[in-house]
């Protein structure tokens, strides 16, 4: 892990702590890692998703 945060990231330091949990990441933004959440999905969940929120905006 480390050394593939400072491949990947090298201007965050320290390397934050990994997590277990599926759909945990890091975000870095101004050199700085912040945990966020992301969501898995596959590429029909992603457009059935985008495509039930577009139809409830109208």
């Amino acid at each position: 892990m480390e050394q593939s945060w400072q491949q990947l990231a090298p201007i965050a330091c320290p390397t934050p702590k990994s997590s277990a949990r599926p759909g945990h990441a890091h975000v870095i933004q101004d050199g700085t890692a912040h945990p966020t959440r992301i969501l898995l999905m596959t590429d029909a969940e992603a457009a059935d998703w985008l495509t039930a929120a577009a139809a409830s905006r109208d």
